[in-house]
């Protein structure tokens, strides 16, 4: 698989890429709502693998697996091990103490570096946030065609030009990745030196230029294709796609469900002040335990 079909979504099935685009673009508002509002390990964590289920489901392919899961542990081994630091709220617990306070220069310095116990549990917390939204980001860019998303958001009546720009950007993912490879492979042919595994780590600095140029010359073929086509007319933003019935059901019944949490999790933050009301008995009950 080369490194542009690696970000591209031709491999999905069927269900998923023919999927409307507003609907995905609802369920990946939706779900950002409820990974703001849940505080809860447990019901994070069961968020997160339904987001893995969804790629099982989608027939993502073994190397998106494999881009997927480093993008995973970074997310959230970086959010642990920062929050394990530099944890600042009370109460905290040390493991393990990297510089002494009294350590000259240094520990006067810092005041002192320890991995907290506290911060490692709130940087997991805070990393399935991000990495739910990672997976579920990435399972929306692999699995949908740029025109859906386009005209679903030419739907909600959105500035054509911003649409397109938004829409753009995702589009040009892959292609950033392929230039990047092809730049590689041109250094590297260039060099009479290059051998071995990193060669290419080497050759990274030099990157960037060669494709800040392609770039610009893809823009400028852009931009004249989109003015010739007229992309920005009235009747290009016209266009609808049409967003069956049952799609519409079920973003519906999401809104609600998420509604529902929202409304439970803000009674029981009242509650806490005392604002406590005996029929909301249940959604205290329920945010306690779940949210």
């Amino acid at each position: 698989m080369s490194v542009r079909q690696l970000w591209e979504g031709t491999d999905a099935k069927p269900w998923i890429r023919n999927l409307n685009g507003r609907t995905k673009l609802v369920f990946l508002f939706l779900y950002a709502v409820l990974m703001i509002t849940i505080d809860n390990p447990r019901t994070l964590y069961i968020l997160f693998l339904f987001t893995l289920l969804l790629h099982g489901l989608a027939g993502t392919s073994l190397s998106k697996w494999r881009v997927l899961i480093l993008l995973i542990l970074l997310g959230l081994w970086g959010s642990m091990l920062s929050q394990a630091l530099f944890f600042a709220r009370t109460p905290r617990t040390p493991l393990l103490v990297l510089i002494a306070p009294g350590t000259p220069f240094l520990g006067t310095l810092t005041g002192g570096l320890s991995v907290y116990r506290e911060g490692i549990l709130y940087g997991a917390v805070q990393g399935l946030r991000t990495v739910s939204m990672l997976s579920l980001g990435m399972l929306v860019c692999w699995t949908s065609d740029p025109r859906q998303l386009l005209n679903g958001l030419l739907a909600w009546h959105l500035s054509p030009q911003i649409a397109f720009m938004l829409v753009t950007a995702i589009r040009f993912l892959p292609v950033l990745a392929s230039e990047t490879e092809e730049i590689l492979i041109a250094l590297r042919l260039r060099d009479q030196k290059a051998k071995g595994p990193f060669t290419g780590i080497r050759h990274l600095p030099y990157v960037a230029k060669p494709l800040l140029a392609r770039c610009l010359r893809r823009s400028q073929t852009l931009a004249l294709s989109v003015v010739s086509r007229g992309s920005f007319s009235e009747k290009a933003a016209r266009r609808r796609q049409q967003w069956d019935g049952r799609e519409r059901w079920l973003c519906l019944l999401f809104l609600l469900a998420t509604l529902a949490v929202v409304f439970s999790k803000i009674s029981f933050l009242l509650s806490e002040q005392g604002l406590y009301a005996g029929p909301l008995r249940g959604f205290y009950d329920f945010s306690s335990l779940y949210l």
